[in-house]
């Protein structure tokens, strides 16, 4: 994995709602109530006109049913990797490659096929939780909170607060 991030090519650059045109959705899927905040999250992306990704990470062997056929949703298990951890599917590697404006990670929990994704990720603003890695541009405390929703509610104020110089 290092020498991949050595070979990446990532101009940093910040983004709100109205400048973003492309983003990216990461999230580890655990419940119900986390697909629901990261399909809403996704609707409201839309409504700015942000042309919108989502990836979801479950931490098992097999995919849950009621995910398979969600439209614009791709999710990925423990099969989909490799010896390493590694994601291994194209469509991981198509979303893992894409050049977003924005990366939104909503995992609240370290799984390292998310953190390998978002790393390797050349997306140009990278936004997730307070964390000890360097792979984020914009880190949100949650505290003790561990709820997509709380995540995506303070993500929301603070991209509302971030204005964007008009030349």
């Amino acid at each position: 994995m290092n020498r991949k991030i050595r070979l990446l090519n990532r101009k940093r650059k910040i983004y709100n709602f109205d400048t973003a045109k492309k983003a990216g959705l990461i999230f580890t899927c655990a419940s119900e109530d986390d697909f629901i905040a990261v399909k809403d999250f996704k609707k409201y992306l839309e409504e700015k006109n942000i042309k919108t990704s989502a990836l979801g990470f479950i931490n098992d062997k097999q995919i849950p049913d009621h995910l398979l056929l969600r439209t614009g949703f791709n999710f990925f298990s423990l099969k989909n990797l490799d010896w390493y951890f590694r994601p291994k599917n194209q469509f991981i590697n198509d979303f893992t490659n894409e050049r977003f404006n924005i990366l939104f990670d909503l995992s609240l929990t370290y799984h390292f096929p998310v953190h390998y994704i978002v790393t390797l990720s050349p997306a140009e603003y990278k936004i997730g939780r307070l964390c000890n890695t360097e792979d984020y541009d914009l880190m949100i405390e949650t505290g003790k909170n561990k709820q997509i929703a709380y995540l995506v509610e303070h993500i929301k104020h603070y991209l509302n607060m971030i204005h964007s110089r008009q030349t």
